[in-house]
């Protein structure tokens, strides 16, 4: 590969040199700022590839006020709907040499999240991403400026004028849908405490038993942080005769019942049928493998990027910025082996 002398590196003048153009030409294709024509544009791209030219991060800020950076602003990073939703950012701006930078917010210390936001934005990000999966996030919209492109994932619909949402309630019909199509009477639920939105599991749950006109018991509450109550809420539940069918928020929750379940003496699934929901990677290797509902948070991710890239081009270019859009992200049911047909006892 060829390399430029006089330098330990090339550098911007080395890549308009050799491409026969001017360094401001070079500066305007890297930074997006100013339209350059096909001809310069294909000379400039196979100079950078012929010299292997790594474009400066720090210079390109300099030029756009801005860095080549986004900002994730989310409360409960080691939540999987938040780790896997980074991951599919994180890849969507690695393929446009963009870094992201990612800022947890406190839901337990709400005072907190306007300094958080604040420290994010401190680095001139080119746009943001807000995760709606909690009040925290909601609340950090309120200190987003108006003119900084923003995309909202997760929420309500409406919640942003660019959001990703997962058909997250359509996922929970869905399920409870799926078992009482298998004849049981009605589906308990166990579920952790859901975020502020309509866009929820519990209320597909509870749109499904209604739909059908079956029997619609409160659903069981149980703390993220002590899977121990989400086993005796099983085991209470083992010992009601009138259960035979359990819809449990995600899939640790479904495994922490089926504990408590099979402690009061139930078998899983000729007993009771239980279902869970995220399909995390542990579902297909339990005994029994257990039916869930995967929602592709990796994809939520990645489009909210492309999306947020979309604004940040226009912006720089000085074009019209994009029609404002809602696009939605379907899950799918994953069926193995938790559930059967509800048979009554004769």
């Amino acid at each position: 590969m060829a390399r430029s002398t006089g330098h330990s590196r090339p550098v911007i003048k080395d890549v308009a040199r050799l491409a026969g153009v001017s360094a401001p030409t070079v500066s305007r294709y890297l930074n997006g700022t100013v339209k350059v024509s096909e001809d310069k544009r294909e000379r400039i791209a196979k100079a950078i590839k012929q010299l292997g030219y790594e474009p400066s991060v720090v210079a390109r800020a300099l030029s756009n006020q801005e860095m080549d950076t986004v900002v994730a602003f989310a409360a409960n990073p080691s939540a999987f709907s938040t780790s896997e939703t980074n991951h599919g950012v994180e890849a969507a701006a690695r393929r446009r040499r963009f870094l992201l930078n990612i800022v947890s917010l406190d839901e337990s210390d709400m005072d907190s999240v306007e300094q958080r936001v604040r420290m994010g934005l401190s680095v001139r990000p080119a746009g943001a991403v807000v995760y709606l999966y909690d009040k925290a996030g909601i609340k950090a919209l309120d200190y987003i400026p108006k003119d900084l492109p923003l995309v909202v994932v997760g929420g309500s619909f409406g919640d942003g004028d660019y959001q990703v949402v997962n058909a997250e309630r359509e996922g929970g019909r869905w399920m409870t849908m799926h078992l009482l199509d298998l004849k049981h009477r009605t589906v308990f639920h166990v579920a952790r405490p859901e975020g502020p939105t309509d866009n929820t599991r519990t209320n597909g749950w509870r749109d499904a038993l209604e739909e059908r006109g079956a029997t619609i018991h409160e659903p069981i509450i149980v703390s993220p942080d002590d899977l121990e109550e989400t086993v005796e809420a099983g085991r209470r539940l083992g010992e009601r005769d009138d259960v035979t069918a359990v819809f449990a928020g995600n899939d640790e929750t479904a495994i922490a019942v089926i504990k408590g379940l099979k402690e009061s003496g139930r078998q899983i699934p000729d007993d009771v049928s239980v279902v869970g929901f995220d399909d995390q990677r542990f579902a297909p290797l339990w005994q029994p493998a257990l039916t869930s509902y995967s929602q592709n948070f990796l994809e939520m991710g990645e489009r909210a990027f492309r999306m947020l890239y979309e604004q940040v081009r226009a912006k720089r270019e000085g074009t019209d910025a994009p029609q404002p859009r809602v696009e939605v992200v379907e899950g799918r049911p994953c069926l193995r082996g938790s559930e059967t047909e509800y048979v009554p006892w004769e």
